[in-house]
């Protein structure tokens, strides 16, 4: 059993330095076999092809209902992933970021030829105020031969700046082509609106061709509560924090994007709206438990949330429409959430 993948689980790991340092020889028998094939028999029993992409659905939703020990065994070897994922949202900041301080580059260097503009006119008008006060031929010569400089300044200075738009213009067009790939939102660290829009569509045809079921939930703060926060910034914080506790609080498999205007959208893959509504349940106690202080304020949080599975017979534009118009329905002092059938 030394070197069988079960002696990794038990009591005895050993010390966190040891177990990083462990190598994995063989991956057979024991708890990591039996749960791989508890994986692959709830897929034939739910009627799901057993393809790596639902195999890995399956996996990381059971995976939660395994004890901490295998959880957290199995979740440091699939870290790798994640990190990954983790580094292309931090390199997709990072770009935007550099644009931006581009742009303001680009600000500045208008604002210093603008100036030199103004200096090179009050020079012209304080010369033409001296040969008609003094006649001095001596400091009109001097004032001319500054004149001259400065044409000269701003010739340069126009010809790189030039230059500088040039270049920024193709950094504009890189950055547009990014930011059309990109799959992450940059205000609120998750998905944006195009992944899951695009990821929808694909549901919407599993749905077609072999029933998998999946299910869309939004969420939106109350408008109620939002209006009690003047400063756009805070309002933001708040909204990062729900996109915080939801993304802790769901399984592996499932996505949570930003749709618009502070709307979140979850999608919990191959679940029904029966366990749906568990999971739904249980998000929505733990975020009214939770405590909310922006800028030293208590907020008292309400939420309004609309649920429903993704199927054929609607598109997903008018799906969302749906449910959007649903939101204001729900709420802490009516129902929790709304199920669109």
């Amino acid at each position: 059993m030394e070197d069988d993948f079960l002696a990794g689980f038990g009591a005895n790991f050993g010390s966190s330095s040891e177990r990083e340092t462990q190598k994995i020889q063989k991956i057979s028998g024991g708890e990591f076999d039996k749960f791989s094939k508890s994986v692959l028999e709830a897929l034939v029993k739910d009627n799901v092809p057993p393809i790596p992409t639902n195999y890995r659905i399956y996996f990381e939703k059971m995976l939660d209902s395994q004890t901490m020990t295998f959880k957290k065994r199995i979740t440091e070897m699939m870290e790798l992933d994640s990190k990954q994922e983790g580094k292309q949202v931090v390199i997709e900041k990072k770009v935007k970021k550099s644009f931006s301080a581009l742009n303001i580059l680009l600000q500045d260097m208008a604002m210093i030829y603008k100036n030199t503009e103004v200096i090179k006119e009050m020079i012209a008008k304080r010369m033409s105020e001296l040969s008609i006060n003094s006649g001095n031929l001596a400091l009109n010569a001097t004032l001319g031969a500054m004149q001259i400089d400065i044409d000269r300044y701003l010739a340069l200075l126009s010809r790189y700046t030039y230059d500088i738009k040039e270049k920024f213009e193709e950094v504009s067009h890189t950055y547009k082509s990014i930011e059309e790939q990109s799959d992450f939102d940059p205000i609120f660290e998750i998905y944006n609106k195009k992944f899951l829009l695009h990821t929808l569509e694909l549901c919407k045809e599993g749905y077609e061709k072999y029933n998998y079921q999946n299910t869309i939930v939004l969420f939106r703060i109350k408008d109620s509560v939002l209006s009690k926060l003047a400063d756009t910034k805070d309002k933001n914080i708040l909204l990062k924090n729900i996109a915080k506790i939801i993304s802790k609080n769901i399984g592996k498999g499932d996505i949570l994007a930003h749709y618009q205007d502070g709307i979140f959208m979850l999608l919990l893959q191959h679940c029904n709206i029966q366990n749906a509504r568990k999971i739904i349940e249980g998000l929505i106690d733990r975020i009214y438990n939770t405590n909310f202080f922006i800028s030293s304020v208590e907020v008292d949080m309400n939420l309004e949330v609309v649920m429903s599975l993704i199927k054929d017979d609607l598109s997903i534009d008018k799906l969302l429409d749906k449910m959007i118009k649903m939101l204001n329905t729900t709420g802490k002092d009516s129902q929790n959430f709304a199920v669109l059938d």
